[in-house]
């Protein structure tokens, strides 16, 4: 995994948000947040470099107006593809495929 500081990382370009920011915000609230907060510089890294996840970040942070208030309500997130981008991380790390006997790949099916 990647020891880029989300500090460093650059908000998409042609604005002035904070979106690592609220990349965090997001992984906070989420019922994954254990998991996924140790890998928050990876899935900052991966957002903003995805078309569709960082236009969905934007567009949260214009309806949230997050850069200015810090405050995500859930009407904020509209049908953003956010929630489901962080059930995969979930659903593949290894504190998952951990708890379901699949780690070390293959585990317990061999």
């Amino acid at each position: 995994m990647s020891e880029t500081p989300i500090d460093r990382l650059a908000p998409v370009t042609g604005t002035n948000m904070d979106l690592g920011g609220l990349v965090a915000a997001l992984v906070a609230r989420s019922p994954y947040r254990d998991v996924l907060t140790p890998m928050l510089s990876d899935i900052t890294r991966i957002a903003l470099a995805n078309v569709q996840l960082s236009a969905a970040l934007a567009d949260i942070a214009r309806r949230s107006d997050f850069a200015r208030t810090g405050i995500l309500r859930r009407s904020d997130l509209g049908a953003a593809p956010l929630s489901a981008f962080l059930e995969q991380v979930y659903f593949s790390s290894p504190a998952f495929l951990k708890s379901v006997g699949e780690w070390p790949v293959g585990g317990a099916r061999g």
